[in-house]
């Protein structure tokens, strides 16, 4: 009996390294490559994404550049603003929002429908029935633009879009 308990352990060790080394081989090598190749090509769309929306943006300046006229670019992430005329900045502005019933639709070109005058409290810039544009320190907005998302804007920033922008004139909400 003593030998044959020498000769059991031998094939004891050998099954027990097996199993360790079975739980220890992990993924193949074709899930490894599959799984690589399934990062890049998410990576390469997110790039492609990226680019397109680039490209959109640069075709949009240049069409703005080519009707020789002035434009606001808003930058939601950031919020921040520019006004701009053919490929300079005339101003920058930092602005916030006020939640409205409806979201801001991003990457998109609003044409300003209604400049609404009157004292300081009470201009605004309207852009259709998407957006309105109005100084931070005005007296709130009654009727049916309160639906209206809103950009609220510093009073100097506001005073020089409104001397500025004409009816017309092209909004690109951005980001």
């Amino acid at each position: 009996m003593h030998r044959t308990e020498h000769s059991l352990i031998p094939v004891v060790i050998v099954i027990m390294l097996s199993i360790l080394l079975l739980g220890m081989q992990g993924k193949s090598p074709e899930d490894i490559e599959r799984q690589r190749l399934i990062e890049q090509q998410t990576k390469l769309s997110e790039r492609i994404a990226s680019l397109n929306h680039e490209q959109e943006f640069l075709l949009m300046q240049k069409a703005f550049y080519a009707s020789d006229s002035k434009y606001i670019l808003l930058d939601l992430p950031t919020r921040t603003g520019m006004l701009k005329f053919r490929n300079r900045v005339l101003r920058t502005f930092a602005f916030s929002t006020t939640a409205g019933k409806r979201p801001f639709s991003r990457n998109t070109i609003l044409k300003m429908t209604a400049k609404t005058d009157g004292n300081e409290r009470k201009r605004t810039l309207l852009f259709g029935d998407a957006l309105l544009i109005q100084p931070k320190r005005s007296s709130s907005v009654a009727g049916s633009d309160v639906r209206v998302p809103r950009i609220l804007v510093g009073s100097k920033d506001f005073a020089a879009l409104y001397y500025a922008v004409e009816q017309g004139t092209m909004l690109y909400v951005g980001k």
